[in-house]
């Protein structure tokens, strides 16, 4: 035999990459790190109610410290007024919902003489994700007022905040929306919604369900692209992801979020009245949709930090990043589920 002559040319099937050990430690810190985050997210999904509530608010304001920091260089620094307007008006636009659904059922009620029992509840009327069309105004108005009388901040920077913070605020709003949605949706069968089996975690399914498609989505991708990855995707914008990590993620996703949702409405507990056995195509639609919209997600931040020159959005995970580097793929996950959610749960009807 020629020793220039590879021995494996008849080889069938993929070939496993060499993985050097960089690789290898990189892979058990992305197991380590998904374990701690998920020992401390589940329970709040589970738990939900104002401790979930809490949960989401830490991330967002995390997450628009990020933003805030990625355009920055070392010779361009924001004034304190961007900062404030932009924590304020994500706090806006992902909560005002609550304000306004609260409202109206305080107005129903004192319309009816029964003011007295008015409570503040995080899930009466949440019945679709909808960002206050008055503080998206304002919004605009700031960031191009902004560019107005600040000389260094420019118009490229005022579309990037007003795109961003209304982006990030929809993803953050919608995760609320899935966990919340489910007590609307059962809400004809009021001896169910009120018992601590529903609470606790009939009510958290359709969450977890699209999480758990977006983080097997992930893992698929990573580890199938890591061993087998070959054939680049964009090489452009996130030059490690492969086509063969990207069929992988949707694999891994697909069967899991299927399985989940199926094996959870045999036991007599579907994610939603529209998605069960009886509606099996709603299921695949939806758990075929979570892959997809994850690697879109994914694929618009990296862009995004490619544009301003950064690795990651922050560093508050270490190596992994910060809170946007993980939250990517889901902040357009849970803001697509939610739309198809909508759509289902009106027979498709797109006239809401």
């Amino acid at each position: 035999m020629n020793n220039n002559e590879n021995p494996n040319k008849n080889d069938i099937g993929p070939r496993v990459n060499n993985l050097d050990a960089q690789v290898k430690h990189s892979m058990l810190s992305r197991i380590v790190v998904a374990a701690i985050l998920i020992a401390i997210v589940v329970p709040c999904f589970i738990v939900g109610d104002y401790l979930y509530f809490s949960m989401i608010l830490i991330a967002a304001l995390i997450s628009c410290h990020e933003l805030i920091k990625a355009p920055q260089s070392l010779d361009h620094r924001y004034k304190n007024i961007i900062y404030f307007f932009a924590y304020f008006m994500m706090v806006i636009m992902i909560y005002w919902i609550f304000l306004k659904n609260n409202l109206v059922n305080y107005e129903y009620l004192k319309s009816q003489g029964r003011e007295n029992e008015f409570v503040f509840s995080l899930t009466n009327g949440f019945q679709v994700p909808q960002i206050s069309l008055s503080a998206s105004i304002v919004s605009i108005a700031f960031f191009f007022l902004m560019v107005i009388i600040d000389s260094k901040f420019t118009i490229s920077e005022a579309f990037y905040f007003i795109t961003m913070l209304f982006i990030v605020a929809m993803g953050f709003q919608c995760a609320l929306f899935l966990r919340y949605f489910p007590f609307n949706d059962f809400a004809s069968n009021s001896e169910l919604i009120v018992s601590n089996g529903f609470k606790y975690w009939q009510s958290a399914e359709l969450l977890i369900y699209v999480i758990l498609g977006d983080c097997m989505n992930d893992a698929g991708a990573y580890f199938v692209g890591v061993l087998f990855g070959k054939h680049h995707m964009t090489p452009i914008v996130s030059p490690k992801k492969t086509w063969e990590g990207f069929a992988g993620g949707v694999f891994f996703s697909l069967i899991s979020s299927l399985s989940f949702a199926l094996i959870l409405d045999a036991c007599g507990l579907p994610l939603a009245t529209f998605l069960d056995t009886a509606h099996w195509y709603n299921v695949l639609v939806l758990s075929l949709l979570i892959p997809l919209t994850a690697t879109l997600g994914d694929l618009m931040f990296s862009a995004v930090k490619r544009h301003f020159g950064i690795k990651d959005f922050g560093t508050i995970l270490k190596s992994h990043g910060g809170i946007l580097d993980r939250l990517d793929s889901i902040i357009f996950t849970v803001v697509a589920a939610s739309l198809l959610i909508i759509l289902m749960a009106h027979n498709w009807g797109i006239l809401l």
